[in-house]
């Protein structure tokens, strides 16, 4: 017959077997959060990847279903500068890596201050001549040939227009040899700021032709380094294949900066005739 000290001493546990425990739980509870932290980064990843990829294939879909050139512009979307831990604006520039898919519209035929035009667009069927009042608001007209764009009112202006801006274009006059009278008459979009430096005639210009995406926070485009950063523009003819003859570029390499010992990458590539491909493994 048990002694109901001998009972009492089985219920419980000793030292040794709470320590084990305790020390299971310990490394199971590490390698759940190390397993949920590789699985965010590797979603985030994939992810960053994948939207770039997706972008590029809706271009050149587009370019061979419309029959025109379709291009995808990475840029730094300025939003600003970081503040401090009371609320204080720094020196340090908050930036979005950001792309988005144009659509080329034509070639710019005009460019005069802060006008510029294309002769041979049917620009105030597509945008319309009627001038909003007091409208403050302004669009993006993508420069495809060196990337960057132009803001410009969502409207244009020409003869018939309540600019009354004489937008009479050089090349019906001077290469036609019409005299200013006879001469073709345009419509031309009117910039909110002048930024037409480095823009000449023969510039391919666009419009957006899906919404604007961004990589995921912790990831930047090698090459982008502040807001004034040159756009890497990737070009796709009417027929799907690669457009590198105005300064595209074939590739747009994916950095992440999370880790603050190796910062590694993954580079989208497009072939001459157009094939995306991308790294399984990032290096």
């Amino acid at each position: 017959m048990n002694k109901p000290g001998n009972l009492l001493r089985r219920r419980g546990f000793s030292l040794l077997e709470l320590l084990a425990v305790m020390s299971i739980m310990a490394m199971l509870t590490t390698l759940a959060v190390t397993s949920y932290f590789a699985a965010i980064n590797g979603m985030a990843r994939r992810s960053a990847v994948k939207h770039v990829v997706n972008s590029l294939i809706l271009a050149r879909q587009r370019a061979c279903m419309e029959g025109t050139r379709v291009s995808v512009m990475f840029f730094n979307e300025f939003k600003g500068y970081k503040k401090d831990e009371v609320g204080v604006p720094t020196t340090e520039e908050n930036l979005i890596p950001s792309y988005v898919v144009c659509r080329e519209l034509g070639r710019l035929s005009y460019v005069n201050g802060k006008q510029i035009g294309d002769e041979f667009g049917e620009l105030g069927k597509m945008f319309g001549t009627t001038k909003l009042d007091n409208y403050a608001g302004q669009m993006r007209l993508y420069n495809l040939t060196h990337g960057g764009w132009w803001d410009v009112r969502p409207w244009v202006s020409g003869d018939t227009s309540d600019f009354s801006v004489d937008c009479t274009f050089p090349y019906s006059e001077t290469i036609l040899g019409q005299n200013p009278d006879s001469a073709m008459a345009g419509y031309a979009f009117v910039m909110v700021n002048d930024k037409t430096s480095g823009t000449v005639a023969g510039d391919s210009y666009g419009i957006e032709a899906a919404p604007i995406g961004a990589l995921p926070r912790g990831f930047v485009f090698s090459g982008l380094d502040n807001k004034d950063s040159d756009p890497i523009t990737i070009n796709f003819l009417p027929d799907g294949r690669l457009d590198t003859s105005t300064g595209g570029k074939s590739q747009v390499k994916i950095v992440e900066t999370r880790l603050p010992s190796k910062q590694p990458s993954n580079t989208v590539k497009v072939g001459s005739d157009g094939a995306i491909t991308y790294g399984e493994i990032w290096n």
